[in-house]
This record gives C-alpha cells, structure tokens and sequence, in this order.
C-alpha cells in the first residue's frame, strides 16, 4: 500500500471523528480492491462506464465522501483527505472534480509528481478548467519542467481571460509565467 495510505489509516484510527475514521477505512480497502475490479470489469470500463456504475456502488457514498474530503481539505487535514478523494477519483473516474481534489491533496502532502497526473485527467476531462490547468503548471514546475509549467501557465491565463470570477487566478499565473520567463 502506498506510505500516504498506511500513513492516512494510522490518522483514521486516532480521529476522534467516528465517521471520518469510518469513511477513510472503507476508502482504503476500496482502494486496496480496485485492481481486481478494475481486472474484472475492464472490458466494461473500456466502453465508458465508471467502476462505480459496474459495482453499483451507491452514488450517495461516493458523494459523501468527496464532500468529508472537501471539509478535510478545508481544515488543511489533506492526509485523511486523501483515501476519500482517491476512491472518489478511482471509481468514478469521469468527474473532473474527484481528480482536481486528489490532485490537491498529493500536491498539499509534497506529491508534486503524483498530484500533477491527477490534475492531468482533471483537464483532459475539463479543457476549460483554469484551476486544474494552473494546478499542473505549479506542480511541473515543482519537479522541475519548466517549458511545460511555462505552457499551462499561459493557458490558465487564456482560459481566465475575460472571466472577472478567474481574475486572481489569471494574475497568479501571470506572475509565474513572469518568474519563469527571467529564468
């Protein structure tokens, strides 16, 4: 199991929260199974359907736990976060927000090079994502490819371009497209 997993569980077990420790123990072994679903039900997969859809898996638990992520995450607690949100992104794969936010928690715990494959299946689901584009540029110039950051820096900047809701973003890449320019 990944160490950020084991290390999550160790936390889940000392949460005082009975859900929290709950969620992120089922989370875990969900994750723990998802090679042999993913092994069962590839054919399946491969025509579009989520392993959520395949398992009948209750909408409403996935959806419990993106929310008990968000709060987490809220609360700067990314490592319990981070089980909830990657079963979210593993089972229901085609909901750009799922990966967004386990990108955030990878990218919050020092896992530039992990986080950024996540906010990567963010923007191939969403082109339009600012955030997620941004995101993946912080995280690429985190590990050191700075033409590529360079690259999703100006198409945050596009993508905020004319949006006032984005404006803070587009400044914030803006600058970083700036720093990296003087490199």
């Amino acid at each position: 199991m990944n160490p950020l997993l084991t290390d999550a569980a160790t936390a889940a077990m000392h949460c005082a929260d009975d859900e929290i420790q709950r969620m992120v123990g089922t989370s875990i072994e969900a994750l723990q199974q998802a090679p042999q679903h993913i092994e069962t039900w590839k054919a399946a997969l491969a025509q579009g359907k989520s392993l959520a859809s395949c398992l009948m898996t209750d909408p409403g638990h996935l959806a419990r736990c993106h929310q008990l992520a968000r709060s987490l995450c809220d609360r700067s607690d990314f490592l319990l976060a981070l089980p909830l949100a990657m079963v979210c992104a593993c089972y229901e794969s085609d909901k750009p927000d799922h990966s967004f936010l386990t990108g955030a928690c990878l990218q919050r715990l020092g896992q530039p090079a992990a986080a950024a494959e996540f906010y990567r299946i963010a923007l191939q689901l969403n082109e339009a994502d600012a955030a997620s584009a941004y995101r993946l540029g912080e995280c690429l110039e985190a590990s050191g490819r700075c033409d590529d950051a360079r690259h999703l820096y100006q198409w945050t900047i596009d993508l905020a371009r004319g949006n006032f809701a984005l404006r803070r973003l587009q400044d914030m890449a803006s600058e970083r497209l700036a720093r990296l320019q003087n490199r």
